[in-house]
């Protein structure tokens, strides 16, 4: 039986690691507009 681990990117987990890292272009383009910064704006 296999155990199914999380994705990780340098031992985060991979939403966490887009959140951090992403610009506001690749957040709408996934639909991910709640993790958008409105003080950019």
């Amino acid at each position: 039986m296999k155990v199914k681990r999380p994705q990780l990117i340098d031992t985060i987990p991979v939403d966490e690691f887009i959140r951090q890292n992403a610009d506001p272009i690749l957040l709408h383009q996934n639909e991910m507009w709640e993790y958008i910064d409105d003080e950019e704006s």
